[in-house]
């Protein structure tokens, strides 16, 4: 509910009886960026891992497209030959239970112990070694401990200060308005602008929906000029079913409902309206939506209503959806990343600046 509240005050237009409720936000905003400044303030000594860390965030909240970039790094680093242990706190989950476990054996555990991104990751990178706990730098310690892994990437680890880490890359969505670039929850901004200058990496996301990507990367470069850019643009590949896959063309001639719980619900709805030939209704739902028995219902009922010939939502959703039966094909879109410069120039800098050695065959 709050979370809505919040989306309709940012995309607010001209003047509206949203005016009043700024004060409100303001305050908020300023309680939210003291406690934020008192929490970098009080950092003690950040600690140190005993195997290369990878750093994976961004500086606002809602989705920039970086669980996308952790298994993009992460798939490519394996294929390299090294051995991944991916830190995350599966954000979202009920069972707050430590684990550090291979994505082969994390993808047969319920969503509700290892969180939705988790769960996601797990079916993507089945070699990689997942460490999974409510303090990331205990899931990182648990890892270097137990685990022969080469590199750590941490997922959502740009404000985790209590982790020192080698390199900090940061996804930044081109398609953040000039007006959002304020404290959450008057903007989007989890901490200072300026703190992009921490990063080593920055890929501007969502390239294509920037009104002036030049403008964008000279900003990021003004205040970081030392960072590598990077480009990012998200594509639709394919779509993933229970027992068929079809590539997206599937879709031309094809009416759809479209669904989903994730940050940054536009951009993927402005997809499914291109590659569809009718988009009948999208749903936008709260980011990591809880899918009960009562919420899928009340999807399926909308959807009949729409009759719509194809259902689709996201990966990360499709994990927790389990196999209710609504009636109709229904599938999830899987979304490639086309880097620039590409992603082969990405992994040697990781690979150099880090000083990995691939193991010996």
């Amino acid at each position: 509910m709050l979370e809505t509240i919040w989306k309709i005050f940012l995309r607010r237009e001209g003047l509206s009886l949203w005016i009043l409720a700024v004060p409100v936000f303001w305050i908020v905003s300023i309680i939210y960026c003291i406690i934020a400044t008192f929490n970098r303030m009080i950092r003690g000594e950040a600690t140190i891992i005993a195997k290369p860390v990878i750093s994976l965030g961004n500086i606002t909240v809602g989705g920039t497209g970086k669980t996308p970039m952790v298994e993009l790094i992460a798939a490519r680093l394996i294929d390299e030959g090294f051995r991944i242990g991916i830190v995350s706190s599966g954000y979202g989950r009920k069972e707050q239970i430590s684990f550090v476990e291979p994505g082969y054996k994390v993808q047969n555990l319920a969503v509700e112990v290892t969180g939705d991104e988790v769960k996601y990751l797990s079916t993507k990178l089945p070699e990689a070694i997942f460490s999974i706990s409510t303090k990331k730098v205990d899931a990182a310690q648990k890892l270097a401990e137990k685990k022969d892994v080469d590199l750590i990437l941490v997922d959502d680890g740009f404000q985790h200060y209590a982790l020192d880490r080698d390199l900090d890359i940061i996804t930044y969505d081109a398609a953040v308005e000039e007006k959002d670039l304020r404290w959450f929850p008057m903007g989007k901004l989890r901490e200072p602008f300026k703190a992009i200058k921490r990063s080593d990496i920055i890929i501007i996301t969502r390239a294509g929906f920037a009104k002036d990507i030049t403008h964008i990367r000279n900003r990021l470069g003004n205040i970081n000029p030392k960072a590598e850019i990077y480009h990012a643009q998200f594509q639709a590949s394919e779509l993933i079913g229970h027992d068929r896959n079809h590539s997206v063309k599937y879709l031309n001639d094809k009416s759809v409902f479209l669904f989903a719980g994730i940050g940054n619900f536009m951009p993927l709805e402005k997809q499914i309206d291109v590659l569809s030939a009718d988009l009948d209704f999208a749903l936008e739902l709260s980011d990591h939506q809880v899918y009960t028995e009562k919420v899928l219902s009340d999807i399926k009922d909308l959807i009949d209503n729409y009759d719509s010939d194809v259902i689709i939502t996201t990966g990360k959703d499709w994990m927790k959806i389990d196999n209710f039966d609504f009636g109709r094909e229904i599938y999830y879109l899987q979304q490639t990343i086309d880097l620039d410069p590409g992603v082969e120039k990405l992994v040697s800098y990781i690979i150099n600046k880090l000083g990995l050695k691939k193991r010996n065959k």
